[in-house]
């Protein structure tokens, strides 16, 4: 396999590892074991959540780089796991670009969850997280109910790909505008647990796990963009439930 060849089979392999939720220093160490399979024993690699560049240089000493942006992230750890068995079948045997490159376009055309089965996934994620907290039966069912609206939200804006923090701002501004239209109705005596309940599952638990092993391996930068990342979400939630609350019971 050629310099230019090997460095677009690491840049995609990396690609969908970082966008399927993989640590960064995972999938750098994935690109160097790649590299020394082909006898390549020095690769420059430079990963974080938003890009990956990888230079190599051929028997002439000049370099070869190839630089490839991950763009939207997604949690997909079936993926992950299959790229990492990929990794380690293409180290033992060695095969050529086309193989592997076909091997990749199997692993992304895998079938994820549907969409119904996201959103019972969701309304079982909303009534459970609702009753800890200590909501009654009603709160716990809307909880549910809340949450499947939020996922369908987040679906919808989706498709304009926008910043984590509108994503969360306008979600928790939808979610909690229904959760005070209950609650004034008298459907339920409160509203803050099928708040609590249905924003558990907007909380960005892989980045700040993510975040916090990259610190750990010393990858500073990846740390701090995960932890960022999570963070803005975060404040999103807050404020767009708190101006949805505040504007409300001022108007009440």
């Amino acid at each position: 396999m050629t310099e230019s060849e090997l460095t677009q089979v690491c840049g995609r392999i990396a690609k969908y590892m970082t966008r399927y939720g993989a640590e960064i220093y995972r999938v750098e160490d994935t690109a160097k074991r790649i590299c020394k399979a082909y006898s390549y024993r020095r690769p420059e690699i430079y990963a974080t959540p938003a890009n990956f560049i990888i230079t190599l240089q051929d028997k002439n000493g000049t370099p070869v780089t190839n630089s490839v942006s991950v763009g939207t992230r997604i949690t997909n750890l079936d993926r992950v796991g299959r790229l990492n068995e990929l990794s380690r079948w293409i180290c033992s045997r060695r095969p050529d670009k086309d193989s592997i490159m076909e091997k990749i376009d199997e692993i992304n055309s895998r079938p994820s969850y549907t969409l119904p089965m996201k959103l019972i996934s969701y309304f079982c994620i909303g009534c459970t997280s609702t009753m800890v907290i200590g909501g009654s039966v009603k709160e716990i069912l809307l909880g549910g109910i809340i949450a499947v609206i939020m996922k369908l939200v987040h679906v919808w804006l989706n498709r304009m790909a926008p910043s984590v923090f509108f994503s969360a701002f306008a979600c928790s501004a939808v979610m909690s505008l229904i959760a005070m239209f209950f609650f004034s109705c008298g459907f339920v005596p409160r509203f803050d647990k099928m708040i609590i309940g249905a924003t558990v599952t907007m909380v960005p638990g892989v980045a700040i796990t993510n975040g916090m092993r990259d610190f750990i391996s010393g990858d500073i930068f990846s740390g701090l963009y995960s932890m960022t990342e999570a963070a803005m979400t975060a404040i999103g939630l807050a404020v767009g439930t708190g101006l949805v609350l505040s504007s409300s019971l001022n108007l009440g």
